[in-house]
């Protein structure tokens, strides 16, 4: 069981900008379903993807629809190689959509909304480094202008319902959130001290972005950068509302650090990993309408042994997956705030385009890449490392793989 702690500093404004949290019923899930598959040359040609394909360290994102899109770091181009995007239904099926230019470099992550809009980075491309989006529809991408905003290097970009999208940007001497509306010019949200002197931040962390056009990150405000901070949103106008305090900003607070990344639903529920101040174990919490909720905490003689460093994923019936390790190794796991369910783990048989595989490696390197996403439906999309079943010294490369709800009925009366 987990339990749910408020402390004073949060409530009103939670109150003021989240809604009144949904609750779900924990989904089962269906088996995972591949969805391409790479490996090296001198092994097979991998799967849904182009002979030669690489991707490494990367992460897939879901729509609601269940329609997937993920970065390939490297695609044969001749004699050379591009970075590209791949786009499928969901269903097992799939492929390249976008080729960058030649010998450039993508981001390892990307975001796509409900309307086959997917943006993520491009660097390294003879002068068209920044923001890409890719629009299904048309089946193009483009640069998206971020004028009067010029950072020296974009990242983390989101792209919502509206078709506006959020970024981090970093200048020569700081950092700061901004976000670009179609047929608009960019706004920044906030900077922090190195770029505004009278800031309240010293630092800026990695930000998420959702429906509303709010920006939501870690920001620090003491001078080393690490021992006062918070989670705060920031909206388009400049105003912000703090979500969550360590203690080294609220004396009440039940945290004692928080780690750099967080998920970020549509309607602007928030998780995030953090050690306790009370026995220093790292534990998953929720953010909405009803306070901070804890999810999961380690417990070294329990069913969470290790949280991953990878920030979790959360969606609007108030559900969050993680990475962590179990009894049996490296696993996915999805909480509701009452019970948790392991979606995907370590030695777990799966079917492949080669027969039947099993999620691990031939040693003791991470069999999962990146962070798992969950759409507001509760499928959840994942990458890991396969080889045939019962052979782990056999190489199958990575694959992609979508574990789709079975059944579940979100208590709020939302049905899959």
């Amino acid at each position: 069981m987990t339990r749910t702690t408020r402390y004073a500093s949060t409530v009103l404004a939670l109150a003021a900008v989240l809604a009144a949290p949904a609750r779900a019923q924990l989904p089962t899930y269906a088996p995972p379903q591949l969805q391409a598959r790479t490996n090296l040359l001198v092994n097979d040609n991998g799967y849904n993807l182009p002979p030669g394909s690489s991707f490494n360290s990367i992460s897939a994102d879901i729509d609601d629809g269940g329609r997937v899109a993920f970065p390939v770091q490297v695609v044969p181009n001749g004699a050379s190689s591009s970075p590209g995007v791949w786009f499928g239904p969901g269903d097992g099926s799939g492929g390249i959509v976008f080729y960058g230019p030649l010998d450039s470099l993508i981001s390892s992550s990307l975001r796509m909304n409900d309307d086959g809009l997917v943006v993520f980075t491009l660097f390294d491309t003879g002068g068209q480094d920044g923001i890409w989006r890719y629009d299904h529809a048309v089946q193009q991408a483009a640069r998206v202008g971020t004028s009067p905003v010029f950072p020296n290097s974009y990242s983390t970009p989101g792209i919502n319902a509206a078709a506006q999208i959020g970024f981090q940007a970093t200048f020569a001497g700081g950092r700061a959130y901004a976000s670009v509306a179609p047929g608009a010019g960019a706004l920044i949200h906030v900077a922090d001290r190195g770029i505004d002197p009278g800031s309240s931040y010293t630092y800026l962390y990695t930000p998420a972005f959702d429906d509303t056009r709010g920006i939501v990150g870690k920001v620090a405000t003491s001078a080393d950068l690490t021992s006062a901070t918070e989670i705060r949103r920031f909206a388009s106008d400049g105003s912000s509302v703090r979500l969550a305090a360590n203690r080294g900003t609220d004396p009440l607070s039940p945290i004692r650090q928080f780690d750099n990344s967080l998920a970020l639903s549509d309607l602007g529920r928030v998780a995030f990993v953090a050690t306790r101040e009370a026995d220093s174990r790292r534990a998953v919490y929720r953010i909405d309408g009803a306070g901070l909720t804890e999810i999961a905490v380690v417990d070294p003689a329990g069913t969470i042994r290790e949280l991953e460093s990878f920030p979790p994923t959360i969606n609007d019936a108030g559900l969050v997956a993680f990475r962590a390790r179990d009894a049996n190794g490296q696993a996915i796991y999805v909480g509701d705030g009452v019970t948790l369910a392991r979606v995907a783990g370590k030695g777990d048989q799966v079917t492949t385009d080669l027969g039947l595989g099993q999620i691990g490696q031939h040693n003791t390197d991470s069999v999962f890449s990146g962070t798992p996403m969950l759409n507001n439906r509760g499928d959840l999309v994942f990458i890991a490392a396969l080889h045939p079943d019962g052979q782990n010294q056999i190489e199958w490369g990575t694959g992609v793989f979508v574990a789709k709800v079975a059944d579940t009925i979100f208590a709020d009366g939302f049905e899959p």
